[in-house]
């Protein structure tokens, strides 16, 4: 039975975790000079950690990975003066000077590290006096995460405005506040905050009675993808409040979360890959089911950033199961490599699957061997039967 077991879990391995090749080539470029490649989303999904490009030659070509999280060349930051930062219980409330009242769409704020789940509203002033909403309440998570410095950065987006004062509450699901550092904004975060819709094609959506949820799937999914936001467009009007569950039913990994008619129901993650084993579960205990209009699944745009020599040809290869080995020496040099710098797009990208030489069978492997072994054991189990059955009608003829 044990064997049978692990003949079992390694078939499983194997076609769940498949080899997959990805390859895929770069633009030619005109001018020796250092260069932000744009990785496609199923780059993204399969693992950077096996990404490698290659010149015509074959020799690997260094780069470093721009941005794992939204914003984290945290060196042009550029800070908003406080005009009050009080705190109750567990709201955070600060006021920004926007001065002089320059076009705003995003706020950067750094804070100690707290694990916690963490809500942000904001409404905009032109005097201080009279407050407008700008942005309802709404979850958020952090990123940019400094292990050294204990910091955390949350992302704030938000319908462009231009108020002289903005007031932003951040609340959190404890009973005390967060240790806000400063707001600000990051120059070229235009490219380190942008996120892509990613197609998962038809979205499954089951009732189970019985078990009181709803199950929300993505079967067509073609690969895997990692992706940092999920919004739902819910029809209900009534109030409603469920919680929710993100789950993956291959890695085991899992996010939970809240559905509400109070809030947007647009929801950060930090790097969750779906499948199509990824499931959604809303807990509707007995309330009727909600009505879900779609779901969209958003991956964070990132870059690799490299020197590209004119006139040469370069290849991007990704192999899941040849991870890179060693860090490049260009790792060392981010933070003195512009970030605006041009953006090239890769070309021809495409993926395969490695084929699995057909090898001849040996004599013990052939169909005619072990059918011929199948047939002596059962004539051998048959004699041993009939054995067993004479010598039990033999102890019943034998008189006591």
């Amino acid at each position: 039975m044990k064997r049978y077991l692990i003949i079992f879990l390694l078939l499983f391995y194997h076609i769940g975790f498949a080899q997959t090749v990805w390859k895929a080539e770069l633009p030619v470029v005109e001018k020796n000079d250092y260069y932000n490649v744009e990785l496609d989303q199923e780059l993204i999904g399969a693992g950077l950690e096996y990404l490698k490009i290659l010149d015509e030659n074959g020799i690997e070509t260094p780069y470093f990975i721009r941005s794992t999280d939204p914003i984290k060349e945290v060196s042009d930051f550029e800070s908003f003066e406080l005009i009050s930062n009080t705190t109750k219980d567990s709201l955070n409330i600060i006021v920004i000077n926007n001065k002089p009242a320059g076009n705003l769409d995003r706020f950067c704020i750094l804070l100690q590290q707290a694990e916690t789940r963490k809500y942000v509203s904001l409404r905009g002033s032109n005097d201080l006096k009279q407050w407008y909403i700008v942005k309802q309440q709404t979850g958020v998570s952090g990123f940019a995460k400094q292990a050294g410095e204990n910091t955390e950065m949350l992302i704030v987006d938000f319908p462009q405005g231009n108020y002289r004062y903005y007031e932003i509450t951040i609340m959190n699901d404890q009973h005390s506040p967060l240790e806000v550092l400063k707001v600000g904004k990051i120059k070229n975060s235009n490219i380190y905050g942008i996120f892509t819709v990613i197609d998962p094609g038809k979205l499954v959506i089951e009732h189970n009675s019985n078990d009181k949820h709803t199950s929300l799937s993505f079967p067509e999914l073609n690969h895997t993808y990692c992706i940092h936001k999920i919004e739902f467009s819910i029809k209900n009007k009534p109030d409603y409040y469920r919680r929710a569950i993100l789950i993956d039913s291959l890695s085991f990994h899992r996010y939970s979360f809240h559905v509400s008619s109070e809030n947007e129901n647009t929801f950060l993650i930090d790097d969750f890959f779906v499948t199509p084993k990824t499931f959604i579960i809303i807990e509707n205990q007995n309330n009727p089911p909600l009505v879900i209009d779609s779901v969209t699944l958003y991956g964070l745009c990132r870059y690799a950033c490299l020197y590209l020599e004119a006139g040469k040809k370069y290849q991007v290869l990704l192999d899941s199961k040849d991870p890179v080995s060693t860090t490049y020496d260009i790792e060392h040099f981010r933070n003195t490599i512009p970030a605006d710098i041009p953006v090239l797009k890769i070309k021809n990208l495409h993926y395969s699957l490695p084929v699995i030489p057909i090898r001849e069978l040996t004599l013990f492997e052939k169909p005619v061997f072990l059918w011929s072994v199948i047939v002596l054991v059962g004539v051998f189990l048959v004699i041993i039967c009939m054995r067993m059955i004479n010598e039990m009608k033999k102890k019943q003829d034998t008189p006591r």
